[in-house]
Order: C-alpha cells, then structure tokens, then sequence
C-alpha cells in the first residue's frame, strides 16, 4: 500500500506542476483560436499579422463572453496555484488548516473555471471572423485534465511526510520499551538458573 501511494503521490504533484503550466499557456497564449487572418487568445491576438499584443480594451469591451474567458482564465490560474500550493506544503513540509478541504473547494472552482474559458468560441470575434481549435484550445484541455486527476487522486496519496515520520518515531519509541522492559526479565531469569545450579 504504501509503493501505490507514492506512485498516486508523485502523480499527484506531476500533474499539479504540468496543469500550472498549461494553464499558464492559456493566460499567455494568443492562438487559442485560429481565425482567418490571425488568432486569439483570452488576454492576447494576432490579428493580421501585427504580433502576439494585448487586446485593445476599448473595441472588445462589450463582448461579455470574451471578458468572461479572461476573467475565468486567470481565475482558474490562481486557483491552480492555490490547489499545488497546498497539495506540496501538505504532502511535504508540514501541516496547514484545512488542506484537503481547501484543496477539494480549489480543484472544483477550477475546473467551473476553466470550463468556462471554451464559450470564447462564441465570442463576436469569432462570429465576425470565424475560429477553430488552436494550440491555446490544446492547452486548456489539458490544464483540465491535469487538474482534474491531481483533485482526484490527492485523496490516495500516502500519508503526508510529518504523519510517517511521527509513526516512525513512535515506533522506534514503543521498540526502545519493549527492549528496556525485556533485558530485566531475561536477567532475573538467568540469576535464578545460576542459584539453582
């Protein structure tokens, strides 16, 4: 059991580590979407060849879907952090409040928020210029599944390190005992064959 949950233990902190950097993609891309003359991102675009630039607030600014997308993205971003930071002081430096429970509250508000980063598909951006999957799209996808199977299997990890290092030590502890209440018994034991002899 414990070769298992060091396997869920370093998958768990894997995907924590590839799902930060897929959602990092995502924030920074600007080819979520491929349009006909560019393609766009959450925060950036490449619109008619003028580079990968932060969007122009003032002409998008109406386009609830797209600032949804944004807002979402990063959300998820911060969330993301949140879900590793935890997950790494949990499993290996020391006890917080509450972790597992902040961990489940972070890795569900994650994935709502990454789910609605894909409606930027109906943006008026792409109903005026048309849009298709781009290498952003990929990167989403895959920040959700990352995401998805380090919440999951952050609950079969093996005990944290602090939980089997106590264990260790009381075991160690409890052994030092026995052997400490045996080696009197073993002693009384052979002064009472010697005076019989």
């Amino acid at each position: 059991m414990e070769l298992i949950g060091c396997i869920f233990e370093v998958v768990v902190l894997v995907c924590l580590a590839a799902g930060i950097a897929s959602n990092a993609a995502v924030v920074g891309s600007c080819d979520m979407l491929d349009l006909q003359n560019g393609s766009i991102g959450p925060w950036r675009a490449d619109i008619d060849g003028s580079g990968c630039v932060l969007w122009d607030k003032t002409n998008e600014a109406t386009d609830w879907i797209l600032n949804m997308a944004r807002v979402c993205s990063m959300m998820g971003f911060i969330l993301g952090c949140i879900l590793a930071f935890f997950g790494f002081f949990k499993q290996c430096l020391c006890p917080l409040p509450c972790s597992q429970i902040i961990m489940d509250i972070s890795g569900i508000g994650l994935q709502i928020s990454l789910a609605l980063v894909w409606p930027m598909i109906r943006s008026q951006v792409c109903k005026t210029f048309g849009c298709r999957w781009g290498g952003g799209a990929t990167a989403l996808l895959l920040a959700q599944i990352f995401f998805f199977a380090a919440s999951i299997l952050s609950r079969c990890m093996r005990e944290p390190r602090y939980e089997r290092r106590k264990t260790e030590r009381n075991s160690k502890e409890e052994q030092a005992t026995k052997e400490a209440v045996e080696q009197p018994i073993e002693g009384a034991a052979e002064e009472g064959n010697a005076t019989e002899a």
